[in-house]
């Protein structure tokens, strides 16, 4: 059985090695054009290089997005940027536009073509067109359940997104920002309109509601759904976050990670609670097994807020003008970012008080933590953490991926010297000079498995 691949989100280089080191069998990125998410750090194409370069090194596939929709005017130029990732021997492109694809296939037809969710992968006749345009994977559109999908027949490979935001809207289908604003999605230029408040009305009369976030979705979170997802034979896991931090790609692939290669040694995968908080700590906006699963209503949305609400930490006691008491249900630190539910303010704790008064680093939780009152606010009400400064200094320190080598040397007397390093897919050869006697001390195994061990990390 071939093991499912596990594709992670690139928006920056700081997040492409948090991918890499901790697990990603690819990774997806884009280049400062044509790109769906066009308010990413994204990279230029000599970053692009480097990132070809480093994933390649590490046995990662790199896949570059290329899915907007090409404006007449650009089709030299996106055509010329098409030959460069050619000819930089990138694994993939991930594109949208059908007529670019037709190109692309007939210019280029060595080169894998994803069809991205923005084409709204969603039915047989979609399907067999892409077939017909020689596409080696399709990008399923995220309102499609497992079922559905799996009753889709194709020879294309599946890729689904497993984790991270969802969009109110039918893939590649929603012009809601481009009607308001002129920025479509198609163009990688979304403002995101769902995430804004609504009011409802019906039958032309305002509905009062306590909460208006209306088309605001929760986050994607199937990570105790893996079994299910690799068993559907789907042969790609998404996750989405261009636009996320570093240590959240590389948490959020580590945790997948560790998910998948939990079903393939038999081992049950468990979440513990403190892994769900920290996943709700990196971001979260409540979270959905989405329609993968079959979560509608409620179950999928969260009309309360668009915005990262972090975890509940305690509670206001006390407050007055100057000073918040809370009491702690988790640990609280300097530095760290926290959100009052209540009025919706939010502050970074640079000035952090214990019970008596004394300026300290770290208060644990079930004690009394006391802050500056610098946002104005006013009631007792429960406190989020949305920022924990400790946890983002610990996946920052990620260790740098090592790569397995075997070193073959052939000393014999009378003969070349003969050195061969191999890492099991590219081999290194270099032959040496003739080998003579010894005049004072004959090289021993453990001289050269010395020097040859000076070549560093």
């Amino acid at each position: 059985m071939k093991k499912v691949e596990l594709l992670s989100p690139v928006g920056n280089k700081e997040s492409l090695y948090q991918a890499v080191s901790n697990g990603a069998d690819a990774v997806y990125l884009g280049g400062k054009k044509f790109g769906a998410r066009g308010f990413a750090d994204n990279f230029s194409n000599d970053e692009l290089i480097d990132a070809i370069k480093y994933c390649h090194l590490y046995g990662v596939k790199i896949y570059i997005t290329v899915n907007t929709i090409i404006f007449d005017n650009e089709v030299e130029e996106f055509l010329n940027y098409i030959e460069f990732l050619y000819n930089q021997n990138v694994d993939a492109v991930i594109m949208q536009d059908l007529g670019m694809i037709k190109r692309v296939r007939e210019l280029y037809p060595s080169l894998e073509i994803h069809a991205s969710t923005q084409i709204h992968n969603h039915n047989n006749e979609g399907i067999k067109l892409l077939e017909s345009l020689g596409i080696k994977r399709v990008v399923f559109a995220r309102e499609l359940s497992l079922e559905e999908i799996n009753n889709i027949d194709t020879s294309m490979e599946k890729e689904v997104f497993i984790h991270g935001a969802l969009c109110v809207g039918y893939s590649g289908c929603c012009l809601f920002s481009a009607m308001t604003t002129s920025r479509s999605g198609n163009r990688g230029e979304c403002v995101a309109s769902c995430r804004l408040p609504y009011q409802l009305l019906k039958n032309n009369k305002k509905i009062d509601l306590k909460n208006k976030y209306l088309l605001s979705t929760k986050e994607l979170n199937t990570i105790n759904n893996i079994p299910k997802l690799i068993e559907s034979g789907i042969n790609s896991l998404k996750i989405e976050g261009r636009m996320k931090s570093p240590e959240y790609v590389g948490f959020i692939t580590k945790l997948y990670r560790n998910a998948i290669d939990s079903y393939y040694s038999n081992k049950e995968f468990v979440l513990s609670n403190e892994l769900f908080n920290k996943m709700k700590l990196l971001f979260n906006r409540e979270f959905t097994k989405g329609y993968l699963f079959n979560d509608y209503g409620i179950n999928l949305m969260n009309i309360k807020t668009p915005n990262h609400q972090g975890l509940e930490i305690g509670n206001i006691i006390e407050v007055n003008k100057n000073k918040i008491k809370i009491h702690l249900k988790e640990d609280l630190n300097q530095e760290d970012g926290i959100r009052f539910v209540i009025e919706n303010k939010g502050m970074i704790v640079n000035k952090l008080y214990n019970e008596k008064g004394l300026l300290v680093n770290t208060i644990k939780k079930g004690n009394i933590a006391i802050i500056d009152n610098k946002v104005g606010i006013k009631l007792e009400q429960p406190i989020n953490k949305t920022i924990d400064k400790l946890l983002i200094d610990d996946l920052s320190k990620y260790e740098e991926k090592k790569i397995p080598i075997f070193v073959k040397v052939k000393a014999n007397l009378n003969k070349n010297l003969e050195i061969e390093i191999s890492d099991g897919n590219n081999l290194v050869k270099q032959v040496g000079v003739e080998i003579q006697s010894s005049i004072n001390r004959p090289t021993t195994y453990e001289d050269i498995k010395k020097q040859i061990s000076n070549l560093g990390n």
